[in-house]
């Protein structure tokens, strides 16, 4: 079957996915920063070898940009600091010295190798309560010897707020190379280094979504005639998991860990089901003349958050897993859809038209109430997907004139741009905390 022949909806939705203009009303936009916490990194000590020179700049440098990328911390320039950087017993800092500079923590470290790996030493003081709160020694035998500031970094995070951090974690993406006819499944870093392809078929891929351990991916594959749902782990083996006909669109995890949901148009027209991971079917969820996309279960599974064209134009709907009844949640706008729900939050995420005729980024609570908006003017942001501590944001936006991938934080501020390829990245997907 060609592409004109089929239905008008599955064309509706192909056109929804990939090139969305429509028209909506506009919201106000709402945001609120909280400060960032001071915290000064001392020049990491090294041996007079050069490999622990070299790797000591690496490491600190990476961590840095750790710590900044979470926007959690502001970090202290050195040149305000007024102690100096000498090697000695670790409880021997000058607490009144950092907290003239303004400093909450002080991170201290030392680089240093042993045969093929190479090993950090350190240390974070609570310069509040002057108590040493991280000493630690991690060590790595990898060529990216700066994954010890993950390590190092993630556990800073933890003693700050009591969370794990989040740079452990990867993103997944659909990635359009220049002349290129196809979407290809991409995988990087959660700050956007070392880009890497996952699945390159010769097809349009879509939509990825990581399971709850982070060892696989979900994805829409199209074949000639159908859309099916594949799967692909971190070496980019990739296992066919649906064939029924038509699509089979915008897999979501549950919160089981063991299922899924998905909208499938074997029947006909889209609509909402649960299934196993194995692709099996498990029931039916909604049941409409029209469709039903892109759902997004909430923390504890109870409902799902869904996008259906049920009442005309494109609008969010809430599922209840119990009595499979929906209600609609959005009055304004056309083409909303997208959802994301936080980790463990009554927050769910869109995106939908505005005036400017340009998609932008909305949150609201399960209710409909609580409507912010996170993006403005700029072009058609998108897709947003939630870190896994609810904390940052990491979505796609054409606003430099091809799709690109953006991070920021959950109220909207710190917008950074992440992705550096020639050609469009969209769709990402942020993983679950994948370890070392």
């Amino acid at each position: 079957m060609s592409v004109l022949m089929r239905p008008l909806w599955i064309l509706s939705i192909i056109f929804l996915i990939l090139s969305k203009t429509s028209y909506g009303q506009s919201i106000v936009v709402k945001n609120a920063a909280d400060a960032p916490t001071p915290i000064a990194i001392q020049a990491f000590l090294k041996n007079d070898d050069e490999k622990d020179r070299q790797a000591s700049i690496d490491i600190e440098a990476s961590l840095t940009a750790d710590l900044i990328f979470s926007r959690i911390f502001k970090v202290i320039p050195s040149e305000a600091f007024l102690e100096p950087n000498v090697e000695g017993p670790v409880d021997s800092i000058k607490v009144a010295s950092w907290r003239q500079v303004g400093a909450d923590y002080l991170v201290r470290a030392k680089v240093s190798h042993s045969g093929r790996e190479v090993i950090l030493d350190g240390y974070v003081f609570n310069i509040t309560t002057g108590v040493l709160g991280v000493r630690k020694t991690y060590r790595t035998s990898k060529k990216d010897y700066t994954i010890l500031s993950h390590m190092f970094g993630d556990d800073i995070v933890q003693l700050v707020t009591g969370k794990l951090g989040l740079f452990s974690t990867r993103i997944a993406f659909a990635y359009k190379a220049p002349k290129s006819r196809y979407k290809e499944i991409w995988m990087m870093e959660f700050n956007g280094r070392n880009p890497e392809p996952l699945v390159q078929n010769g097809r349009t891929n879509l939509s990825p979504a990581w399971n709850l351990d982070g060892k696989e991916i979900y994805y829409t594959s199209a074949s000639e005639i159908h859309w099916h749902l594949w799967k692909t782990d971190s070496k980019g083996r990739s296992k066919q998991v649906t064939n029924f006909p038509g699509s089979a669109l915008g897999p979501s995890m549950m919160p089981d860990g063991k299922s899924m949901v998905v909208s499938l148009s074997k029947d006909g027209n889209p609509e909402l089901y649960q299934m196993g991971l194995d692709g099996k079917i498990i029931k039916r969820l909604t049941k409409s003349n029209t469709i039903d996309i892109g759902p997004a279960p909430s923390p504890d599974g109870s409902k799902i958050c869904y996008s259906s064209g049920r009442l005309g134009n494109l609008h969010i709907f809430i599922l209840d897993m119990m009595t499979l009844k929906s209600a609609r949640r959005t009055r304004v706008g056309t083409l909303n859809d997208s959802c994301a729900w936080h980790p463990f939050e009554n927050k769910i995420l869109f995106s939908g038209m505005d005036l400017d005729r340009e998609f932008d980024i909305f949150g609201m609570n399960d209710q409909g109430n609580d409507m912010e908006r996170l993006t403005y003017d700029a072009k058609n942001n998108e897709t947003p997907s939630w870190s896994p501590d609810g904390s940052l944001i990491v979505l796609s936006s054409r606003r430099t004139g091809r799709d690109e991938i953006y991070v920021m934080k959950a109220d909207g501020t710190q917008l950074t741009k992440i992705t550096d390829l020639p050609g469009d990245a969209s769709q990402p997907d942020w993983s679950p905390r994948l370890g070392y």
